[in-house]
């Protein structure tokens, strides 16, 4: 059975280029539009058949590592492909409820009338990963909190951006190869006492632990980390003493003390 999802405007239709070349082709990641005037309003309807939005995905369910690169490397495929076509980015929609998924694949509306940038829409996308990551996964962690972050800079590179994501881990903790062709770990020791840490934060419940790298790993403030969060400062600094304590007192036990 077709189910289609539709966007209205208060607008005159209007069939310009981008309308008809979204008509006449299927592009590769990008859900098929159709699009219809009625009363001196516009109408953009989006097939999607057996897709599932990603904010119904992730509504019970967390975003783990798998989930970030398959959705930038289809991201990235469907700005190609957007850009081949001579068309406009920054009409592809980013809100979690515009981005559906079938089969190992993420699909997104491209809105003809859209207003906002590019930039700005996934920099608000960024806040949702870092809302719903599962914080169990610390390559998911990596990589959401690196997305937000980088997205904060004007004037970002998305390309670089999203080639770091998707780099190999290793190369983020000076891993290099010597002479011998062994594998020489730059300052070992603190990076074993670093990722008890980890562990230990791995533990916290969700909300203490998305506070705890947000301040301490990624150096937000903490009005900031209220607002992802949807809490409030001074809840914010109770949960992250609490964090702070449990994580002191777990490290103490199974390794050196936390300085």
């Amino acid at each position: 059975m077709e189910r289609k999802i539709t966007i209205e405007e208060e607008s005159f239709y209007k069939e310009d280029y981008q309308v008809r070349m979204l008509k006449a082709n299927n592009l590769n990641g990008i859900l098929k539009m159709g699009g219809r005037g009625i009363n001196e309003k516009s109408y953009y309807d989006y097939d999607v058949s057996g897709k599932l939005s990603m904010r119904a995905m992730f509504e019970r369910s967390k975003i783990n590592a798998e989930d970030i690169k398959t959705f930038l490397k289809d991201f990235r495929s469907a700005l190609k492909e957007v850009e081949t076509f001579l068309l406009n980015i920054h009409c592809i929609l980013l809100k979690p409820e515009y981005i559906f998924y079938e089969e190992g694949k993420y699909f997104f509306c491209y809105y003809p009338l859209a207003q906002g940038e590019l930039w700005e829409e996934f920099h608000g996308l960024t806040e949702y990963f870092v809302k719903q990551a599962d914080y169990q996964d610390q390559e998911c962690i990596r990589m959401v909190f690196l997305l937000h972050k980088k997205t904060m800079d004007e004037n970002y590179s998305l390309e670089k951006i999203v080639a770091e994501c998707l780099q190999n881990p290793q190369e983020d903790y000076g891993v290099t190869e010597n002479q011998d062709g062994g594998i020489d770990k730059v300052k070992e020791e603190e990076e074993e006492n670093m990722q008890e840490i980890l562990e230990v934060i791995g533990t916290l419940p969700d909300l203490q632990q998305s506070i705890l790298r947000m301040k301490h790993l990624e150096g937000f403030e903490v009005e900031e980390i209220a607002r992802l969060t949807g809490s409030t400062p001074v809840a914010v600094r109770t949960n992250l003493s609490r964090a702070r304590k449990r994580v002191k007192e777990q490290f103490m036990i199974h390794s050196k003390v936390w300085n």
